[in-house]
């Protein structure tokens, strides 16, 4: 594999941990009832931007072919589980997805010929 394909999955990876801490702490907020802050009069949109995410990492993974589709699931699970459940940090960081998905589209990655 050459190292642009490592770093086009590793972004992927990235992508999809947003998008899953996104929805995963989404779900935990209503759950707990807490307020989603300036989300609070919308609680889907968290959700839906989470949803996104994941999709586009998985699609964008799979223009290097379908068996690379299976990395950033497997690796963005457990890169949001440790973020968000094992060291608790802030997850309003995975609001930084929808930046890394546009700078993924926008990133050009050539191998030398």
């Amino acid at each position: 594999m050459p190292s642009s394909d490592a770093v086009l999955l590793a972004l992927t990876i990235s992508i999809f941990a947003c998008g899953a801490a996104l929805l995963s702490h989404r779900f935990y907020v209503v759950y707990h009832g807490w307020s989603l802050g300036e989300f609070g009069y919308k609680p889907h949109l968290p959700g839906i931007l989470g949803t996104a995410l994941m999709v586009f990492a998985i699609l964008f993974a799979s223009s290097l072919g379908w068996p690379y589709a299976i990395v950033p699931v497997l690796g963005g699970f457990a890169v949001s589980y440790l973020y968000v459940y094992v060291f608790q940090m802030w997850t309003e960081a995975a609001l930084l997805g929808p930046v890394l998905a546009a700078l993924s589209i926008f990133l050009e990655i050539r191998t030398p010929v």
